[in-house]
């Protein structure tokens, strides 16, 4: 597996050319949508809004995939669907948001779906994020 360190120079290249790119998750973070393996496609943000899985990088350097909770002051509170915790992050700090993903049985999945629409609205739920947490461990 190539870090994303290796390829982040090449995310950055295609977003210069208004092109998506693509590359496998790794974590547990996001489950139980997103598992090991499982292909995110980004985009370059343009916009973004309380639902939206982004692409960013933490302070101490690490790339990371969360969804975005809330907005207060500038400041973005994001938490992966398999846990808990807000974390505060920067606009600065964001690289892309997902479109789209696909699954081991190569079927792709986008993230304007009535399926999908429907697994956040219950993913906005801390508690079953919580749940969540506890079952996919």
């Amino acid at each position: 597996m190539i870090k994303v360190e290796k390829f982040y120079p090449l995310i950055l290249e295609a977003f210069n050319e208004n092109k998506t790119f693509s590359f496998p998750v790794k974590g547990s973070s996001m489950r139980p949508l997103l598992k090991n393996d499982d292909v995110v496609t980004i985009c370059k943000i343009d916009t973004y809004k309380v639902g939206d899985i982004l692409f960013f990088r933490r302070d101490d350097g690490a790339f990371v995939l969360h969804r975005l909770r809330k907005i207060k002051n500038d400041i973005l509170y994001i938490v992966g669907d398999h846990q808990v915790k807000l974390e505060e992050v920067r606009k600065d700090q964001l690289i892309g948001k997902v479109i789209c993903y696909k699954k081991h049985n190569n079927k792709t999945y986008n993230l304007k779906g009535v399926r999908y629409k429907f697994y956040k609205f219950i993913v906005k739920n801390k508690y079953v994020r919580f749940i969540f947490s506890h079952i996919y461990k």
